[in-house]
């Protein structure tokens, strides 16, 4: 997904919410533990009209 979700830590496990409105996902922290975040589902959308299929 880009700079747009990606870091240089490490992101897995992304799930679309059952109503399509939010992705969630898990990210490495710099302690070595992992944190659950959330961004508008509607970021898929966006980035696939910047990426040429």
């Amino acid at each position: 997904m880009g700079e747009t979700i990606n870091t240089s830590m490490r992101e897995a496990s992304a799930s679309v919410t059952p109503d399509g409105k939010y992705l969630f996902f898990n990210r490495a922290t710099q302690n070595n533990d992992s944190d659950i975040y959330w961004v508008g589902a509607q970021i898929i959308k966006t980035l696939k009209k910047r990426v040429k299929i």
